[in-house]
């Protein structure tokens, strides 16, 4: 529920889409009836609300934030794991007991994936351990991915429109990422273009490579659900 110091989003969709742009998505998607165009609109609004308010959401939380800190959750649990397994070497009964537990494992899968079907010692259950913390020590990859960056608030608000590019036009959304023969990561299938136009109508900051993306996902989503059903 939105509170008193919430800007209004919805007023703020509407106001952020010129008459002449709504209009000019009615004319992509040829509504001409009044009624029809009307409906659209109010779609179009709603849809652009819902793209408001979550990309506030993630602005507030960064998901990449959010990935960064879980791992370096794991790394601090593996490294407080490996002192206490460290400290087994000191009680030569709980350390026996432990080894003996492990090696009696009745999870075959664990074990052989673990590599502990032959005798181990403790300083091989340290190593295992040491192995996950350090994995989890260097999110680098979270840095370096390639690719142009798309935030999922997009992803639905394409998956969105696409939907109600189907229902206006009772045509399948298709996503097309080609100029005749040669790629140019940009939407160019009659559905895409109408996403391209609604999404920069909405938020002129994001850029027709993150469309694309969005787009690949909306597309794939809605195969998979017409798959299921």
């Amino acid at each position: 529920m939105a509170t008193t110091d919430e800007p209004a989003f919805g007023r703020a969709a509407v106001g952020a889409m010129s008459d002449s742009g709504l209009n000019k998505a009615c004319d992509l998607l040829e509504v001409a009836e009044p009624i029809k165009r009307d409906q659209l609109r109010a779609a179009v609004a709603v849809e652009a609300d819902r793209y408001l308010r979550r990309t506030k959401q993630e602005d507030a939380t960064p998901p990449l934030s959010r990935q960064k800190a879980q791992l370096t959750n794991v790394k601090n649990a593996a490294g407080r794991l490996i002192e206490e397994v460290a400290k087994l070497a000191s009680n030569p009964d709980a350390e026996f007991a432990f080894l003996y537990q492990l090696q009696g494992s009745r999870d075959a899968n664990i074990s052989n994936a673990a590599g502990l079907t032959a005798p181990i010692d403790i300083d091989i259950v340290r190593d295992l351990v040491a192995w996950l913390r350090d994995g989890a020590s260097a999110p680098r990859f979270l840095d370096v991915r390639s690719g142009p960056t798309s935030r999922p608030s997009l992803h639905l608000f394409a998956l969105s429109l696409c939907e109600l590019f189907e229902r206006i036009t009772g045509k399948l959304a298709t996503h097309n990422p080609y100029l005749k023969i040669d790629y140019k990561g940009v939407p160019h299938s009659a559905a895409g273009r109408f996403v391209e136009f609604i999404v920069r109508l909405v938020d002129p900051s994001v850029k027709p490579t993150q469309i694309s993306t969005a787009m690949a996902y909306a597309v794939a989503e809605l195969q998979r659900s017409r798959t299921i059903t």
